[in-house]
């Protein structure tokens, strides 16, 4: 994931002192428990619905030259978690794997929410009572094949 804007880059809020209680990966959701200081996967749909903190990447590992080690954030390690009320209406990109089925069957208008359990984003025609959800704009070549989409506020959701 990533933002497409200056825009998004310059307005984002984020929490970088939490660290992961899983494995997570970039574009993940995560719930925050900022008093013990931990980034959660969402554990069942409330949570998923509650969830607006996104994972970006804080990389402590200079040392890493490969790509696709920096996109995972190991259990124990620190989370920079993007707050996407921060954004709202700003455009951002997600790679075809951040996507629970891919970005193939999408089309421009479709709605995208976190799932349960995996943090990663799922397509629903019901985004009422979500925090955020995001709304497909076009099929782009991000990563390979992606798709770029729209922050929008769940309090505006509508079936």
């Amino acid at each position: 994931m990533k933002g497409k804007t200056i825009g998004y880059y310059k307005n984002v809020q984020n929490v970088g002192y939490c660290v992961a209680d899983a494995d997570v990966q970039v574009g993940m959701g995560v719930i925050l428990d900022r008093a013990n200081k931990t980034a959660k996967l969402p554990e069942d749909e409330t949570k998923a619905k509650a969830c607006y903190r996104i994972v970006s990447n804080i990389n402590v590992n200079p040392e890493m030259h490969d790509f696709k080690d920096t996109l995972t954030i190991k259990k124990g390690e620190y989370v920079r978690a993007d707050d996407l009320l921060s954004v709202i209406n700003m455009e951002m990109e997600f790679a075809d794997y951040e996507v629970t089925d891919g970005v193939e069957s999408l089309n421009a208008g479709d709605k995208l929410v976190f799932a349960e359990t995996t943090g990663l984003l799922k397509k629903s025609d019901a985004v009422t009572g979500y925090t955020v959800y995001f709304e497909v704009i076009e099929k782009t070549a991000y990563m390979g094949n992606g798709i770029l989409v729209v922050v929008r506020a769940g309090a505006l959701a509508t079936e």
